[in-house]
C-alpha cells in the first residue's frame, strides 16, 4: 500500500513532500506517479490573490492512503472531487467515516486543518480533484465576517455528515477541466486560473449560505437516491452536442420510475432535466465563443442549431446578451 500524510497548510511543500516519497524528480510544481503506484500527475498551482490549490488525476495501481493530519494552523479546504471506485474507499473526516464500494463520487466539500481528513483505497480507484487552500482571513475579505465564522463553524462542525451537500454538476466539472488543462505557455494561463477558482468558490459559498440559513436543511433524499440522480447528471451532460437520452430511457438506467426521477432531479439540481440539459448547453456554447477561436455560427452548428435565431433567442435567455457580444471584431466579420 502506498501511504503519505500530510497537512492542509501549504500545498506546495505538499507536492514536492510526495515527489520525495515517491522518489520521482519535479519539474514546475508538477510531478509524474511513478508507474509501480499509479498513472497521472499531481500539481501545486497558486495565483495572484493568494489562493493555492493542488490538482490531482491519478489512477491507482495499487492501494492507497492519504491522509492529512490536523495542524494548529487554522485553513479551510474547498474538495472538488470526482472518483471512481471499482472496490472500496473509505473518507474521513475527523472521527466519522463513510465507506463506498463500487460506484462513482463527485461532490465538493469543505474541510478544515482542524481535521483529521483521509481517502483509503484500493488499486483500481481512479481519483481527480481540485483542492483549493485559503485562511479565514482570505475568505473574509470575499464575504461578511459574520457570516463566514457562523458559516465555517456549523458547516465543518457536521464533517461527513454533510458530503452530498453540493454535488458537481456540469458547470463546476467545466470549472475544474478549465483549470486542469490550461496551458502553461498561455499568457492569460494566471488570470484564467484566478477567475475559475473564484468562480468555484463564490458558487460554493453562495449555495452553502443560503442552504445554511436554514438549520434544519438537510438534502430530502436517500444515499442511494443522490447517487442515482449524479449518475443521470453525468450521462446526460456527457456530451451536450448529442441528443439527450428521453426521460423514460433515463428513468430505466436509474432503475426509478421517471416521476420520481424527475422530482428527485429537480431536488438535486433545482430545475427540470431538460431545462438543465439546455442550460448545459448554453454554458458550453459560451465557453467555445469566449477563446475566441470561434464564430457565432459555428458553435451554433455543433450545438446542432439550424436555425441561428434560435441559437441567439436561447444564448439571451440564458446569459441576458447576444452571443455577438462575446467575440471579437475580427470573429464578427469572420
Amino acid at each position: 500500500m502506498f501511504e503519505f500524510e500530510y497537512t492542509d497548510t501549504n500545498y506546495e511543500q505538499l507536492v514536492h513532500a510526495m515527489g520525495s516519497a515517491l522518489k520521482v524528480p519535479m519539474h514546475n510544481d508538477h510531478l509524474l506517479f511513478p508507474e509501480a503506484i499509479g498513472t497521472g500527475t499531481l500539481r501545486h498551482i497558486h495565483v495572484p490573490n493568494g489562493l493555492h490549490a493542488y490538482l490531482i488525476d491519478c489512477t491507482w495501481h495499487q492501494d492507497w492512503h492519504i491522509y492529512a493530519s490536523t495542524s494548529a494552523e487554522e485553513f479551510y479546504i474547498l474538495r472538488f472531487d470526482e472518483l471512481t471506485i471499482p472496490d472500496t474507499l473509505v473518507m474521513s473526516i475527523g472521527d466519522e467515516k463513510i465507506r463506498e464500494k463500487n460506484t462513482s463520487k463527485a461532490f465538493a466539500y469543505l474541510t478544515s486543518s482542524l481535521y483529521n481528513w483521509s481517502y483509503e483505497g484500493t488499486e483500481g480507484c481512479t481519483y481527480k480533484g481540485v483542492n483549493i487552500l485559503f485562511s479565514k482571513k482570505w475568505l473574509a475579505q470575499y464575504f461578511d465576517v459574520a457570516r463566514v465564522d457562523e458559516v465555517l463553524t456549523s458547516y465543518v462542525s457536521l464533517k461527513a455528515e454533510s458530503i452530498n451537500i453540493e454535488p458537481l454538476d456540469a458547470r463546476y466539472r467545466r470549472w475544474m477541466k478549465t483549470i486542469c488543462n490550461v496551458e502553461e505557455s498561455n499568457p492569460l494561463r494566471k488570470t484564467i486560473l484566478q477567475n475559475r477558482m473564484m468562480l468555484l468558490i463564490e458558487r460554493f459559498f453562495a449555495s452553502l449560505f443560503e442552504k445554511m440559513s436554514n438549520p434544519a436543511y438537510r438534502l430530502p433524499l436517500t444515499h442511494e437516491d443522490i447517487a442515482r440522480v449524479m449518475h443521470i447528471e453525468r450521462l446526460l451532460t456527457k456530451n451536450v452536442l448529442q441528443t439527450p437520452p428521453s426521460i423514460q430511457q433515463l428513468a430505466k438506467i436509474a432503475a426509478i420510475s421517471e416521476s420520481k426521477l424527475k422530482k428527485d432531479f429537480k431536488t438535486m439540481y433545482s430545475f427540470p432535466i431538460y431545462e438543465y440539459f439546455q442550460k448545459a448547453r448554453m454554458h458550453a456554447a459560451q465557453d467555445k465563443l469566449l477563446t475566441g477561436k470561434f464564430s457565432v455560427k459555428e458553435v451554433a452548428m455543433e450545438l446542432g442549431y439550424s436555425n441561428l435565431s434560435n441559437f441567439t433567442i436561447a444564448f439571451k435567455k440564458e446569459f441576458g446578451i447576444l452571443p455577438s457580444q462575446l467575440l471579437s471584431p475580427k470573429k464578427l466579420s469572420d
